[in-house]
């Protein structure tokens, strides 16, 4: 089975590809000559907005498609950025800009918990789409720590751990992410799916 990942985002590529491996076959919207592949990201919740991704490749290439949405809820921020974190200090910001406005609005806060969220969208071959769910508790840093500049790497901390997901391994996040979380739960289903389609061929 092709799956393709309506997404842009090099980083996340990369960490999809990373947490289903190589028994999954993943393209890219580059493998089909489409480049800069973008949606508006107007939905209210992550599961609107991870199906208007899928959706649209799919109504394009016709084949499975994978999209997630992600969003950082803060508890003293009324659960903002939530929907909004990527584009949280503007239209087109950096992955910094966006954590310097998160860690300005919460300089005074003493409860700096928080969550990250991960929906994943499925669009299989007939169009019918699936749904997973990731989620991680931590919170916000009072400052960056690490090298990993993706999204709000630096400042989101898993407090067992005592790190941030920008200290971390890759192997590391892939084992506490939200992402990766939903991602496994995606993987279990698509082998389910494979038995189910092998025996029903016997």
């Amino acid at each position: 089975m092709k799956i393709v990942l309506a997404t842009s985002n090099k980083d996340k590529v990369r960490e999809i590809k990373e947490i289903l491996g190589e028994n999954i076959k993943i393209y890219t919207t580059k493998d089909y000559n489409i480049n800069n592949f973008e949606v508006e990201e107007d939905g209210e919740t992550l599961k609107e907005n991870a199906y208007k991704k899928a959706k649209t490749l799919y109504d394009i290439l016709k084949v499975p498609t994978l999209a997630d949405d992600t969003g950082l809820f803060v508890k003293s921020l009324d659960l903002r950025p939530g929907v909004y974190s990527h584009r949280y200090a503007g239209d087109n910001p950096t992955y910094k800009d966006n954590r310097d406005k998160l860690l300005d609005e919460l300089k005074n806060c003493e409860n700096r918990d928080a969550y990250f969220k991960t929906t994943v969208c499925f669009i299989d071959d007939k169009g019918k789409d699936y749904y997973f769910d990731g989620q991680i508790n931590g919170e916000i840093s009072k400052k960056e720590y690490g090298d990993k500049d993706f999204g709000y790497d630096q400042i989101f901390k898993v407090k067992e751990l005592d790190k941030t997901f920008g200290q971390m391994t890759d192997e590391e996040k892939n084992l506490y992410s939200h992402r990766s979380l939903a991602l496994e739960k995606f993987k279990k289903f698509l082998l389910k799916e494979e038995f189910n389609e092998d025996i029903g061929n016997k």
